[in-house]
């Protein structure tokens, strides 16, 4: 039996018709009437831009709430990627900023305000998060005043941003704590993703991001073109996945695959599965259970995390590293073995050595004495 979702109305005046006729127009949502609200809201907005309402009244009367959607929508939304426009922008904006400073006029907020609100969420989010946020409200006060929503902008440059402490130091495995992994890894059911991170320095993305075309057996090589992600569409109202090209240019890169057997594994992996009485074609090298691409944290909880796990339990004295760190490990043993740096940040996708030298936190010491040996023509790390 089908039953109908409960609608929610919300009426909203647009002013009067050249006769005087009162000018309405309804929106509706099935999820409540604020929702409705904020809907009809956000047509107000570019309504009075596009016929030109009330421009005199703007600066007293612009919400910050109407604005912040309004202006991602229209400077943002049709320039970035739709995983970066949710994350980077929308996500700040509806569940930090708004909340702070939604129902004041955007002419009333001052630098004050804004100084208030970074050391307020310095007590709760991290220096990165508080940037972004601070974006978002550069932009939003940039084209509000540029649209004469309100006579200034209170981001000034005697505004202070929280200062970076010490992020936790990531870890690397040891080459024998590798070679220890790298065999489990090969007898562990699920084994050959994490294999293929441990060996070749791919994120999470690139990894579960991979298709076929994209193993050249024939050549030993894999070339990296896409990352997978998952986000919340504001357009879909759901979570969805897309493989849609990479962070940069500089992570488009193809990598040799050295180890012979995981390259033999990755030739006999099958390209049809069964899903039920049908055969399925993946469209990824990695997918879930049903062929499907597979959501990156649903992957991390249900194959790499039980994998650490048994590594864990067999051997304790190996460190629990996370699905990034593996990526870091391939860089440290990469320096470790002598491989060129400008070589190693080519192979993990970086545009410089800047990401690089957090590495170097990772090299060993017996590295860096076998480094500064007499006969070694060229230093390993510079």
């Amino acid at each position: 039996m089908d039953v109908k979702k409960k609608r929610y109305e919300y009426k909203l005046n647009l002013g009067k018709t050249v006769n005087g006729t009162p000018l309405r127009k309804s929106f509706y949502s099935t999820k409540s009437k604020a929702d409705a609200k904020r809907r009809a809201e956000r047509f107000r907005v570019q309504y009075e831009m596009e016929h030109c309402v009330g421009v005199n009244s703007y600066i007293k009367t612009m919400k910050f709430s109407d604005w912040a959607v309004s202006c991602l929508e229209m400077y943002k939304k049709p320039f970035v990627k739709a995983n970066t426009y949710a994350g980077t922008y929308v996500a700040p904006v509806e569940k930090h900023l708004i909340p702070y400073f939604g129902n004041m006029n955007m002419d009333n907020i001052k630098p004050f305000h804004v100084q208030k609100y970074i050391n307020d969420a310095a007590k709760i989010y991290s220096p990165e998060t508080i940037k972004k946020d601070f974006n978002a409200l550069s932009l939003i006060f940039q084209t509000g005043v540029d649209n004469q929503f309100c006579s200034s902008s209170p981001m000034v440059k005697s505004l202070r941003m929280p200062k970076y402490e010490t992020v936790t130091e990531k870890q690397a495995f040891s080459q024998e704590q590798y070679d220890k992994v790298y065999e489990m890894a090969k007898g562990y059911e699920n084994g050959l993703p994490i294999m293929v991170a441990l060996e070749t320095g791919v994120s999470r993305s690139e990894l579960l991001g991979l298709r076929w075309e994209d193993v050249d057996i024939d050549h030993a090589l894999l070339h990296i073109n896409q990352g997978l992600v998952f986000y919340h569409s504001e357009d879909q109202g759901k979570w969805v996945s897309e493989s849609n090209g990479l962070k940069n240019k500089y992570r488009q890169r193809s990598i040799p695959i050295m180890d012979q057997e995981l390259l033999t594994r990755l030739k006999m992996l099958p390209r049809e599965i069964a899903v039920g009485k049908r055969m399925v074609r993946p469209e990824f090298v990695f997918h879930s259970p049903e062929g499907k691409p597979f959501q990156p944290n649903n992957w991390v909880n249900r194959v790499y995390r039980p994998f650490m796990d048994t590594v864990c339990a067999a051997y304790p004295d190996i460190p629990r590293l996370s699905i990034h760190e593996l990526r870091h490990t391939r860089a440290t043993l990469w320096i470790a073995q002598g491989v060129d740096p400008y070589m190693v940040a080519r192979l993990l996708g970086h545009s410089d050595l800047k990401m690089l030298t957090r590495i170097y936190d990772h090299t060993s010491p017996e590295t860096l004495r076998a480094a500064l040996k007499p006969g070694i023509s060229e230093p390993v790390i510079p």
